[in-house]
């Protein structure tokens, strides 16, 4: 019988769906606890400052709309606790007035965190991003790539390294200036997103110099992703002459070695295309057995 593969996007979707799902159980549960307490003890104990961590922790897992849910939740949950207890108050109205101010300031709570956790996103995609080309950077693309080798390891799955360098890119700096030398990087930074699967990993490694990680992927078919690259590549360059695209394809049956030795693989196979005229593809598998597993 076919084995069926889930996607890992998909199994990245249904992970945090049912992480959320876990994590308002928990918070409902948490909060239902304290009602209850509430209830018993006539509301002779107030734990309304407790109750806005489940407000915090819904926010910041699920995001504003859970969020202010959750703070709607808590606060009508609290006046069922205030109702339902055997507690006299001055006036029958003093209840609701009370769930209006704990809606409000759950709802702070939860427009605050949320504030707060899009400045921690905007802080990482600083520092993983690229600023001119949007890719992933060198430092976010090593990090990627340990964690995949180690995940290969577990699962003996193949993995193949890209590394694209762009050919007579000073050249192009030099006579057309810099302004055009970005447009460069950008309209490669596009081939690459155009010509990668969803699943890879895109990263500008510095300078003219670009890597992409293909994972769970077999040796002829990360030939023809690097070619498809190539001619992507070099299609988006037609405006910027005389640049052109070097490809260095390291490909690994098993994670025999470090991420950094197999981009170094992969970095000198794309130097050997330099030395011998540029703008071509060379792949390689690994463990290596014989010449013979070089390909052009």
């Amino acid at each position: 019988m076919k084995k069926v593969r889930i996607p890992n996007f998909l199994l990245g979707t249904i992970w945090t769906g049912w992480r959320l799902w876990i994590v308002w159980s928990i918070c409902v549960s948490v909060f239902l606890l304290i009602i209850a307490f509430r209830i018993a003890t006539d509301a002779e104990f107030n734990f309304a400052s407790l109750a806005v961590l489940p407000v915090l922790v819904i926010t910041w897992i699920g995001g504003k709309r859970n969020g202010l849910s959750m703070a709607f939740l808590a606060s009508a949950m609290w006046l069922v606790g205030d109702i339902a207890s055997e507690r006299q108050y001055s006036a029958q109205w003093i209840p609701w007035v009370n769930a209006l101010t704990h809606l409000m300031t759950y709802s702070l709570v939860a427009l605050l965190a949320t504030q707060v956790r899009l400045q921690f996103e905007r802080e990482h995609e600083r520092a993983t991003r690229d600023a001119l080309t949007g890719l992933h950077n060198r430092r976010a693309f090593l990090e990627a790539g340990t964690s995949e080798v180690e995940r290969t390891k577990r699962y003996a799955h193949p993995l193949a390294v890209i590394i694209l360098d762009l050919d007579d890119f000073k050249q192009l700096n030099d006579t057309k200036g810099h302004d055009a030398g970005d447009m460069a990087l950008r309209a490669t930074a596009g081939a690459l997103r155009g010509a990668s699967r969803s699943s890879d990993r895109v990263a500008r490694l510095g300078g003219d110099e670009f890597a992409v990680l293909l994972l769970e992927i077999g040796y002829e078919a990360a030939v023809e992703a690097g070619r498809k690259i190539s001619i992507a590549v070099n299609a988006a360059l037609q405006d910027f002459p005389p640049v052109r695209g070097s490809i260095g394809i390291a490909w690994f049956g098993e994670a025999d070695r470090l991420f950094p030795a197999m981009l170094k693989a992969a970095d000198e196979l794309m130097y050997e295309v330099k030395k011998s005229g540029k703008d071509d593809v060379l792949s390689r598998r690994f463990p290596e057995i014989n010449r013979s597993d070089t390909e052009r």
